[in-house]
């Protein structure tokens, strides 16, 4: 049996939108989130926190950013950006920071708006780059109760479960 790709390669962690002042629904995706980011410490992996740049939006996740202070890790960045699609941002910032761009694993919310251009925006921008959505680590305006068939096709995406 094969492990995951995130398990045996490094990559980076993208978190769309977790601004519950904005997106009360990040708090349904939060716990599939927190796990997220507690293995992406443990492996070395970045984080880049997107953010949309709106008033009402404010900032990501207490509890989020909480365990990135408390851990004392200080390979993550938060960027923002004033379009629904994060990739040119996390792009940005990956290049600037020296974070890998190999294999992202995306999560966040909107699932259907936000997490879906950032996705596709990578796979499109980065040439040879894995991405992952992480089903669970996802919320869109119905919850949990998102159709996958209907997310974006391309054979360097993938839909994956914890």
């Amino acid at each position: 049996m094969t492990k995951p790709s995130h398990l045996v390669s490094s990559g980076t962690l993208v978190l769309v939108d977790m601004q519950p002042a904005g997106f009360p629904l990040s708090r349904v995706a939060l716990p599939g989130v927190k796990r997220e980011i507690l293995q992406a410490i443990e492996l070395g992996w970045p984080i880049v926190l997107v953010e949309f740049d709106l008033e009402c939006c404010k900032n990501t996740d207490a509890e989020i950013m909480a365990i990135l202070d408390e851990s004392k890790y200080s390979a993550w960045r938060v960027v923002t950006k004033t379009v629904e699609d994060g990739s040119p941002a996390v792009i940005a910032s990956c290049s600037e920071n020296g974070f890998p761009q190999n294999l992202f694993r995306v999560a966040g919310v909107m699932t259907d708006v936000c997490v879906a251009a950032t996705a596709i925006g990578l796979v499109r921008l980065v040439n040879n780059c894995q991405v992952e959505v992480i089903k669970d680590a996802c919320a869109t305006w119905s919850g949990r109760r998102y159709d996958w068939n209907t997310f974006p096709k391309d054979p360097r995406l993938a839909l994956v479960d914890a």
